[in-house]
């Protein structure tokens, strides 16, 4: 504390000094003034003062100066005092500016630049880029974007110069002001390139000052919340209390509504099943249309064999009948026009084929994205599997699926691809009607174009588009009667796309509507069971609370029941006292009384003290976050003491078997709720029925590695409860009271906070043992 008091002191002098240095130097600049006769020497002085009462704060007689050393220098023609002049002048400017128009204070900044440009000084351009740089930093508020833009780019010029005139104090000080513009513009590796660049800033004290001041603040806060702490004790107790009873109310509720949004979601997947259904019931059609076709094939071949065949006699009856030649020619003519009508069915019916075969890999396709759908919940894992079934669909040089969001008046790309390229999502305003998906979602109505030309008629033009492609179809997404955004594919060729192309963009825009649904419902399940883990781990802690309290009342008892009694003792040897009365044999018997009233009560005092100081720390150790090194046995211990109330009056037995000087780096806050969710379980379930029971506890070091195995000798489990006891939501005591997520926070803080892994042996009659691998160090 000493040495923080005498650090900011420190601080306080250096400023003193330093503005008394300013005082002193503005002084000096006075005198000589006074004794200066040379035009050229005043304006250097005008300028000078000019700047020191700016930096004194002095904007009026800076102003003064300032305007004193332009005169003087235009009439002098002197180009540095001008430039040097009108610098203050923009300094001064934005300082008496009333923050609506800096447009005087710019102006004058860039005049004095481009005097310093004409003169070619680089000290005094590099002091006219910072004095710029810093004027766009303090005005960043009002266009955060453009001033900040600005302020690092007359920064970073400033910095260049003066790391060419190899001005290392300026630099590093010019490199500071960078380092804070760019972390203000929210560029972490800029803002990290120039404050290594400039590791001796005069920014640096502020920051220690600041931090300092922080920490204080800090510590009178923490110990005004452990006054108040002590204060209402007793009310927090109750109040957790009341909490507790109130939240089991609200979880309770809230299972009842996951459970109803479980149905739901069942709902839907019975709908999406029968989809898939009536899919599989159009592909059963077009088969037996396939196997029709390839009997009508089969009679046109025979109808041509036979043919054939009359051709063959035909021309047997020629030989032998030649009176009949004339006629059998014209007969053989009608047969061969035949022939050629019966192959240009043929060929058609091969049309009607391929256009039904491509009918059949269509809906293949479209059922293939159907079960996709239900295999997965995560909407950006469907987009890029509905992206790859589009190209097998149609030609898709480019697929866009864009989402209206109402309440920002814009819409938001959800997937962008052109060229088989990822492209930003970015967000476009709904008033920029020229771009297609905008148009799609106001009107609702689907665009095909397959020429550019055909832009026009939808009120687009062509640089609404990548000017690499030539068609594309924009599909609206419909949810309950409104639109809720666009899918869009995009071709380089023209005329890539018909009607039955519409109809398949109809279908997959259905399908995304459908995952849309699937992941904002996944999204409100998994925030529901978020609420219902923290809600669990909040019921545990009002367990310990309730727990310690009743225990705490035992030795407050006996505490207040000996001084009651020490009372009454010392009352009546105060009559005998006061009458007289008072012998050798009471003095003695009252000496004894005090002395064993004393003993009990300082035992039961260190006892309710004990308990309070372990269920303190257990406490904030569960509802802690931070990693610190810790002695596991004497944790494990204090847990352990805070449960006691659990197994008052009950015939259990705990027992902890460890090494006295094991030390880990770890979470305690995460070992205290594993190690109470498996106490809690064992005398819920394990013990459930039995009239004894047996809980042991043991952990060892090996190498890097905690061996941490925890056994009871309760009911066990059988094999399907073994299989889905870490499971969320999954309990044998639904009617108790028991929501499943005990086994789950236990698996997570075990697996995925501490690094480890469990493994789990158990059967009908024959206890749990459960054996802990966890990195020493998490």
């Amino acid at each position: 504390m000493n040495r923080t008091i005498f650090f900011i002191i420190a601080l306080l002098l250096i400023a003193s000094a330093t503005i008394q240095a300013q005082c002193n130097r503005v002084d000096s600049l006075r005198t000589a003034l006074a004794r200066t006769a040379s035009n050229e020497d005043r304006i250097d002085l005008y300028n000078a003062l000019a700047e020191g009462h700016f930096e004194l704060g002095e904007i009026q007689l800076s102003n003064q100066y300032a305007r004193q050393a332009y005169n003087l220098a235009g009439m002098m023609e002197e180009k540095a005092g001008t430039g040097r002049a009108l610098l203050n002048q923009a300094n001064i400017a934005y300082q008496m500016s009333d923050n609506t128009d800096l447009n005087v204070a710019i102006n004058l900044y860039q005049k004095s630049l481009h005097v310093f440009e004409e003169l070619d000084d680089k000290s005094l351009l590099a002091y006219g880029y910072s004095s710029y740089a810093r004027f766009y930093r303090e005005y960043s508020y009002l266009k955060l974007d453009e001033y900040l833009d600005s302020a690092a780019l007359y920064y970073e010029k400033a910095y260049a110069l003066y790391t060419e005139m190899n001005n290392k104090p300026k630099a590093q000080e010019v490199a500071g002001s960078l380092a804070e513009v760019f972390f203000e513009a929210g560029d972490q590796e800029k803002a990290f390139e120039y404050s290594e660049k400039s590791i001796q800033s005069t920014g640096t004290a502020f920051n220690k000052a600041s931090i300092i001041q922080k920490s204080l603040n800090a510590q009178a806060e923490a110990q005004k919340r452990f006054t108040i702490f002590l204060a209402v004790g007793l009310g927090v107790v109750l109040i957790l209390m009341f909490l507790f009873i109130r939240l089991m109310f609200e979880t309770r509720q809230k299972n009842l509504l996951l459970e109803e949004q479980k149905a739901n979601l069942a709902t839907k997947n019975a709908e999406i099943r029968k989809q898939n259904e009536l899919i599989e019931d159009q592909k059963q059609k077009i088969q037996l249309s396939m196997d029709n076709l390839q009997e009508q094939h089969k009679k046109v071949d025979k109808q041509y064999k036979q043919i054939l065949l009359q051709q063959e006699e035909i021309e047997i009856r020629n030989a032998e009948l030649g009176e009949k030649n004339e006629e059998l020619k014209q007969q053989q003519e009608e047969i061969l026009s035949q022939r050629d009508n019966l192959g240009k069915q043929a060929l058609e019916l091969e049309e009607q084929t391929n256009a039904l075969q491509k009918s059949y890999e269509t809906i293949a396709i479209l059922s293939r994205i159907g079960q996709s759908i239900t295999s997965t919940l995560d909407f950006q894992e469907v987009l890029n599997t509905f992206y790859g079934y589009v190209n097998e669909l149609m030609p898709a040089d480019g697929f866009r699926v864009s989402k209206y969001i109402p309440e920002k008046n814009h819409i938001e790309y959800m997937f962008n691809t052109e060229l088989q390229k990822k492209k930003p999502l970015i967000k476009v305003s709904m008033n920029e009607d020229t771009n297609p998906a905008i148009w799609t979602i106001k009107n609702s109505r689907v665009i095909m174009i397959n020429n550019k030309s055909e832009l026009q008629g939808f009120g687009l033009d062509s640089y609404s588009v990548n000017p690499l492609f030539n068609s594309m179809i924009y599909q609206p997404l419909v949810q309950d009667g409104k639109t809720i955004g666009a899918v869009g594919v995009y071709s380089r060729s023209k005329d890539a796309y018909d009607h039955q192309h519409i109809n398949t963009i109809k279908t997959l825009a259905s399908y995304v509507n459908i995952a849309l649904k699937n992941s904002e419902t996944y999204e409100i399940l998994n925030a529901a069971q978020e609420q219902l883990v923290e809600s669990e781990k909040m019921a545990a802690l009002g367990n310990l609370v309730a727990g310690v309290a009743h225990e705490i009342n035992t030795p407050v008892g006996i505490c207040v029941t000996a001084a009651s009694r020490l009372d009454s003792k010392t009352q009546n040897f105060q009559s005998l006292y006061q009458g007289g009365k008072m012998k050798r044999k009471d003095l003695s018997e009252y000496l004894d009384t005090v002395e064993q009233g004393n003993r009990i009560i300082v035992t039961n005092l260190k006892r309710a003290a004990d308990l309070v100081q372990g269920f303190k720390r257990v406490a904030v150790e569960q509802s802690s976050e931070d990693r610190r090194v810790f002695n596991l046995k004497e944790y494990l211990e204090e847990t352990i003491m805070a449960l006691n109330p659990e197994f008052k009056n009950k015939p259990y037995a705990v027992s902890l078997d460890a090494d006295d000087n094991l030390e880990i780096n770890s979470y305690a806050g995460a070992y205290s709720q594993i190690v109470t969710n498996l106490v809690m379980n064992s005398l819920i379930h394990g013990f459930k029925g039995r009239e004894k029971g047996e809980i042991r506890m043991k952990a060892r070091k090996e190498y890097n590695t905690l061996i941490f195995e925890y056994t009871d000798n309760g009911n066990g489990m059988s094999e399907e409860i073994k299989n889905r006891v870490f499971e969320p939501f999954f309990t044998t005591n639904r009617d108790g009271g028991g929501t499943g997520l005990g086994m789950n926070i236990l698996y997570n803080l075990v697996v995925q906070k501490l690094g480890g892994k469990i493994d789990l042996n158990s059967k009908l009659g024959q206890g749990v043992h459960f054996k802990f691998e966890i990195p020493l160090q998490a």
